[in-house]
């Protein structure tokens, strides 16, 4: 078999922690090494980040703007490959053979245009607060789109909520093309593989897009193209390893999306646009729905019972905490003052 070309892209900043990690699991995998293409790019990083990526053979590019949307972008326009795989620098690949699997179940299906792993899995000893964050991201997010990315419950979730084409050993095959009410699929992360021929010949302005990883699956399903989950091809994700930190993304994200900004728009609202006119109306119920107390208790009890475990009673904490952010951010929005905005997770 003559392998293709696979560029992966990680988005760096100040990422010594985990991404010799992530690196260390691109080098494991059995798919041919010299048919991978490593990119970081990465934000100006001022620790040991860039001497971890040169140890590892990678291709370094300059983000001039820091943030992980543009260095997504950048790296789309960059990457040679015929595929490309988006991890972030706090995410490992489990599977050895999971970049083989994927490239695997693009060939036997010409019509698949992505490949999404099995879902996120925490690193064993890690902080508990990441069995939620795997799960649902955010509070917010919780409450909009309600699908789970942990490993145990995506596939099953899908399932549940759409109908399968078909699956075989390796994966499950779905088509979103003809469904109003679209799964949040983000293309940006978590080891998704999309087949980057197909994306140069069926959507000609691509690469014009800057918001091309958060809106690939949206782009892809308007021509209805088929999304393959992987089954046996789990992620870990690193995302918070203290609850502070995790308090900080939340903050992060709010502002980014209250004001508007890039990063705002490549999230929640930029989303927005590809879902139902009354689906939008949604996200009006979020501060209702926290100041109740009563529905994200009943979700907490719901889910700390289900997944066995009490981190999930942190739900109805979090969402007050996301409530306030945003009444005093908007609050602020109204006063034409605008908070100095970084990045999430700065």
């Amino acid at each position: 078999m003559r392998y293709k070309l696979i560029s992966i892209i990680i988005a760096t900043y100040n990422s010594q922690r985990i991404l010799p990690l992530s690196l260390e699991s691109v080098k494991k995998q059995t798919y041919p090494q010299n048919r991978l293409e490593i990119l970081i790019i990465d934000g100006g990083s001022t620790d040991q980040t860039i001497k971890i990526a040169r140890k590892f053979g990678c291709k370094i590019i300059s983000n001039p703007k820091r943030e992980p949307l543009f260095a997504k972008y950048l790296g789309f326009i960059k990457a040679r490959g015929d595929y490309i795989l988006y991890l972030d620098s706090d995410e490992v690949m489990e599977n050895p053979d999971s970049l083989m699997l994927k490239y695997l179940i693009f060939k036997k299906d010409k019509n698949i245009g992505v490949v999404i792993p099995s879902g996120y899995k925490v690193p064993p000893g890690y902080s508990s607060i990441n069995f939620y964050i795997n799960e649902f991201g955010d509070p917010f997010s919780f409450f909009i789109y309600r699908l789970s990315k942990d490993a145990n419950h995506f596939t099953k979730e899908l399932l549940a909520k759409y109908k399968k084409i078909y699956a075989d050993k390796s994966c499950v095959i779905f088509n979103f093309g003809n469904i109003k009410l679209l799964p949040f699929l983000e293309f940006g992360a978590m080891g998704i593989m999309t087949n980057l021929c197909y994306l140069k010949k069926n959507v000609k302005e691509i690469k014009k897009h800057l918001f091309i990883s958060s809106f690939m699956f949206y782009t892809l399903n308007s021509q209805t193209t088929n999304v393959a989950i992987a089954k046996n091809d789990l992620i870990y994700h690193y995302s918070s390893d203290t609850f502070g930190k995790y308090l900080k993304k939340i903050k992060s994200r709010v502002i980014n999306n209250v004001f508007q900004t890039a990063m705002g728009k490549a999230g929640f609202s930029g989303r927005d646009q590809f879902q139902p006119i009354w689906f939008r109306f949604k996200r009006y119920l979020f501060i209702p729905y926290s100041l109740t107390l009563l529905f994200p208790l009943v979700d907490a009890i719901y889910f700390s019972i289900s997944r066995k475990r009490s981190i999930y009673l942190i739900h109805p904490f979090l969402c007050i905490y996301t409530c306030i952010l945003i009444i005093y951010y908007y609050f602020l929005k109204l006063l034409n003052r605008r908070p100095q905005i970084l990045s999430y997770g700065n």
